[in-house]
């Protein structure tokens, strides 16, 4: 998802990449909730049956679910924040504190939509100069790593 905040009082122009989540963490946790009682039900009636082995599996089957939903929670908490600030655009990354800033240049940069090297995957959001670049927004679906980088360009491009 690629949220742009209010163009500055210079100009100034901020865009927010973030992964769209689902779920927040409390709706994940009572989404766990029901699906381990409803295990913790068909473990208990199964252990009453005679088939005491059906409650561990339950338990590793649901401790398995929660730690799918805690890494993937873990993962939608990336945000890319791009901003362009007269002459420069900045780039940040982190989850709750900036963990890697980098500067460019806005007079040298390149934007460019480039083709993965493997067939059938999204095209790559690359910015950067001199050879060195940073992906950008890997997260994003095609149309908004497309619509971004049109934007991106755009914006540029009026500063100059």
């Amino acid at each position: 998802m690629v949220t742009a905040l209010p163009v500055g009082p210079n100009g100034d122009r901020t865009w927010v990449l973030q992964p769209t989540r689902s779920l927040s963490w409390h709706e994940a946790k009572l989404l766990l909730s029901v699906v381990a009682g409803g295990e913790l039900v068909i473990g208990v009636f199964f252990w009453q049956m005679g088939l005491p082995l059906v409650l561990p599996f339950s338990g590793l089957e649901v401790i398995a679910l929660a730690a799918a939903f805690y890494l993937v929670h873990h993962r939608s908490q990336r945000k890319e924040v791009v901003r362009l600030e007269g002459d420069a655009l900045f780039v940040e990354r982190g989850r709750s504190a900036v963990e890697e800033s980098v500067q460019f240049n806005r007079f040298w940069v390149r934007v460019e939509l480039k083709q993965h090297q493997y067939r059938n995957h999204p095209r790559r959001l690359l910015v950067g100069l001199h050879g060195q670049y940073l992906e950008l927004g890997n997260f994003l679906v095609e149309s908004e790593r497309e619509s971004f980088a049109k934007t991106l360009i755009n914006a540029l491009r009026k500063r100059g």
